[in-house]
Order: C-alpha cells, then sequence, then structure tokens
C-alpha cells in the first residue's frame, strides 16, 4: 500500500458544474523515460488499428483529411490511456525492463484509450505550475500545433442539443441560455469557439456552406443513451447526409456515424472500443458464445457451476488465452472478468464485472448483448490502494494523456485520480474522475520529444 502524503486542497477556480475539484498537489507520480517510451510505442498501435476501423466508416473521400498521415492511415492527434494506476515498484523497474516485456505488462494494464477528450480545464491547469522537468507540452500546446499546421481556428462542437448543454455546464459552468463569449472558450478550454446545432448551422449560413474551421467533435450520446440503447435521439446535424459530410471533411476526432447505423453495424466509430483486440488488450464476444452446454447450466445452481466449471465455448477460451488468462480459472470463478459494451457507451455504462459462475453476472450479459451488440473483455485488475496519514485508503486509476506536437507523438500529462475506497463508485469498480475524487499530476523526467 502506498503513502498519500500532503494536504488535500479545494481547487475552486475550476468553472464546471462537475465541481468541487480536490487535488493533492504534493503527491507526484513521476513515470520514467522507458515507461514513456513504450506508452507512446503502443499510441502508434492504436493509430494502426484504428485505421482499419475509420476505413470502413469512411463515407466521401474528403472524411477526415486533416487527420491522416501521407499513407491516408488514421492519426488520432490527441488520446488519453486509461490504466491501472503504477505502483512504485512498476515504475522503478520500467527502464530496466526490455520494451518488449515492458508492452506486454502494459497490454495487461490498458482499460482504455480515448480519442474524444473532455474536460478541458482540467488537462490544462489543474496544476498550473506544471510539476513537469521539462518545457511545458501540454493541451494547449496540441491546439496551437494543429494551428500552427493547417493555419486555421478550432472549433469545439456538440452536434445534439442534449450534448450542447451539458458540455455547457461541464465544460463552462454555464446553464443552457445563459451567454458565452469565445474569449471565455478560449480562455477557459484552449478552443476558438464552442458551437451546437444551431451555432453550427449559423457558421455555414455565414459562409455560403462552407466551415472556416476544424471541428473537435464530442459526438457521444447524450446519457439517455447510455442507459437505455433503444432511446430515439434527434440529430439534427448528423442525420444530414450534407451535413455529416462537411463535418467528417473537417473533423479532427474520428467519431462521425450516420445516425442509421444500428449497433453491430462495423461502420460505426464514435464510442467503439472494437480496436482493443487489435493491440492485444481484449477481446469480443458477440451473443453466441455461449455453448449449449453453457445453456443447459444457465438455470442450475452456483454450486453446480462452481464443482463443474461453466465449460466455455472455444471462442470464449481462445479469447481467455490471448490475454494470458487461465480458462480453467475463468470457469471455476477465480478470474473476475469485465464486459464493456463494444460500441456506443462511454463512463460505465453498460458494463459488466464479475465471475462467470456468477449467474446474476451471466443472466445481464445474456440481457446486455442483445441490447447493446458485442462486448468487449477484459481481465479485471485489483486496484492500486493508496492510504493517507489519516489511514483513509483511495483506489487508484493513471490517466495518461499522448498528442502528436510538432509531427512527433509526446507526453503531455496526466493524472491519478484517487477514489475513497469505501464509496460506491470504488465498491462497484466506476473510478472515472466524479464526485469525491483526489487528482495527483502524473509527471515526466523527460524532454520533448524524447519517449518515441
Amino acid at each position: 500500500m502506498e503513502g498519500l502524503s500532503g494536504a488535500i486542497v479545494e481547487r475552486k477556480d475550476i468553472r464546471s458544474s462537475l465541481a468541487p475539484f480536490w487535488v493533492a498537489p504534493e503527491y507526484k507520480i513521476e513515470y520514467p523515460g522507458g515507461l514513456l517510451r513504450a506508452l507512446t510505442r503502443l499510441y502508434v498501435e492504436y493509430n494502426e488499428a484504428f485505421s482499419t476501423l475509420v476505413a470502413i466508416n469512411r463515407e466521401w473521400e474528403s472524411d477526415y483529411r486533416y487527420v491522416a498521415d501521407p499513407d491516408s492511415r488514421a492519426l488520432n492527434f490527441a488520446v488519453q490511456i486509461d490504466m491501472a494506476a503504477a505502483d512504485a515498484d512498476f515504475l522503478q523497474s520500467a527502464d530496466a525492463t526490455p520494451e518488449h516485456e515492458l508492452l506486454s505488462r502494459l497490454r495487461k494494464r490498458i482499460f482504455e484509450v480515448e480519442n474524444s477528450l473532455a474536460l478541458y480545464q482540467l488537462l490544462d491547469g489543474l496544476f498550473p505550475a506544471g510539476g513537469q522537468r521539462c518545457p511545458p507540452r501540454g493541451w494547449r500546446a496540441a491546439l496551437d500545433s494543429l494551428r500552427k499546421q493547417f493555419g486555421r481556428p478550432l472549433a469545439l462542437l456538440a452536434v445534439t442539443e442534449q450534448k450542447h448543454d451539458d458540455m455547457l455546464a461541464s465544460e463552462f459552468g454555464k446553464k443552457a441560455g445563459e451567454a458565452l463569449t469565445d474569449d471565455e472558450v478560449l480562455r477557459l478550454s484552449g478552443f476558438d469557439a464552442f458551437w451546437g446545432p444551431q451555432q453550427f448551422l449559423d457558421h455555414l449560413a455565414e459562409r455560403q456552406g462552407e466551415c472556416a474551421y476544424l471541428l473537435y467533435v464530442r459526438a457521444s450520446d447524450p446519457i439517455e443513451k447510455l442507459r437505455r440503447p433503444e432511446a430515439c435521439i434527434d440529430h439534427p446535424l448528423l442525420g444530414d447526409n450534407n451535413l455529416r459530410r462537411i463535418i467528417k471533411a473537417n473533423s479532427l476526432t474520428f467519431n462521425i456515424d450516420n445516425p442509421e447505423w444500428a449497433l453491430g453495424d462495423p461502420r460505426r466509430i464514435n464510442d467503439t472500443k472494437c480496436y482493443l483486440p487489435a493491440i492485444g488488450t481484449a477481446f469480443q464476444i458477440h451473443d453466441h458464445f455461449f455453448t449449449p452446454k453453457f445453456e443447459q447450466h444457465l438455470q442450475k445452481k452456483r454450486p453446480y457451476l462452481e464443482f463443474y466449471g461453466a465449460r466455455l465455448s472455444s471462442e470464449f477460451t481462445e479469447g481467455i488465452i490471448s490475454l494470458g488468462l487461465d480458462p480453467a480459472a475463468v470457469e471455476y470463478g477465480r478470474q473476475i472478468l469485465r464486459y464493456k459494451p463494444a460500441q456506443g457507451s462511454y463512463g460505465c455504462y453498460g458494463h459488466i464485472r464479475g465471475a462467470l459462475t456468477d449467474h446474476e453476472v451471466r443472466r445481464q450479459l445474456r440481457r446486455e448483448l442483445l441490447r447493446r451488440g458485442a462486448y468487449i473483455v477484459q481481465p479485471e485488475l485489483d486496484p492500486l490502494v493508496v492510504a493517507d496519514q489519516h489511514d483513509r485508503k483511495f483506489t487508484g486509476v493513471d490517466k495518461v494523456f499522448l498528442a502528436y506536437l510538432e509531427g512527433r507523438p509526446a507526453f503531455i500529462g496526466g493524472f491519478r485520480t484517487l477514489l475513497p475506497a469505501d464509496s460506491e463508485d470504488a465498491r462497484k469498480g466506476r473510478n472515472h474522475g466524479t464526485g469525491p475524487t483526489i487528482w495527483a499530476e502524473i509527471v515526466c523526467n523527460v524532454l520533448p520529444g524524447s519517449a518515441q
């Protein structure tokens, strides 16, 4: 167990409906150069895996023209890697570990790689002194690199009215209908403008249908849709073929779908996790993975399953082996797994965790496979536990941010989120930076560009 040093301070200057934000300014986690190089390698692999998804998603030749390399491969210019918090032993041994072995260890620790980032005030200003041992190269440096490269301003675009109102509150601390100037947007987020559907339409009308900005698109579904995938959402922008074409042509993010594409359609790319199997951190299942023998077990009592095992299908067994896990440990309930919707979900909505020998876990999985389509499977990892001077315990998750600066991938910052271990979210394995979370800074000890 690690110790949480120093005072816990409330940051009252962050303008967001998600406040308060608590930080531990004296507790810093230093990532060595070897670990950053391995993470950067995974960042490159992630872009390679995403290229296949982008090719299937493509509707027009002009799609994503500003975020592709010379060979038309996808280039997610900035990402957030969510992973199990690295303990002191892991960090200290990273530089001495051969790269291939370190990469293998990292694949088992990574939960997701997110290409549509949020909470820009946290990215840019939660630790204003930087805490870095090298020149600043954070979120705003990544945005400035894009402005310099393309000579165009950057707009933050919410594609539905619900998303616009949610972001107005969470990103800028404003209520629906409250005025927000471009100067405020730039100061709080780093973007030159923030638009909802109507503001985007107004901009196109002023420019005779041309978009003068590059678009950082926030296309995630509203909470209602995440809770009930069968809910209908109005898409005034993406539901129009011409508007969707314009957005995709100017988008900096690979997350633009035709709303008519149903869950399970391989063309869907928004909030996808289908890249995870390609980078070796998960495997995918569909609603047919249960064998007939397993189906017979569904109505049996738990002791029967614990004694005889769950009799996994070959598809499931192969997936378990691909992650370096023991199929017998899964069959007999010794290995806890986490199941995530492969498409259209974020923030732990639709997640299921537990032993496959648990009847309720299997019942939920069967139901959600039919409601939400394919699922991604990963091992559930024991969280790092950190204790403060009062012996209060917290569970940690590391969030590492990488971006292309001057055409090269670089570390631009990171956080460790610490959630009280006795909180409901911690007990349910939902550590994503809300409520009583304490934020600590991840720092680097290498110069820009040296983590390639």
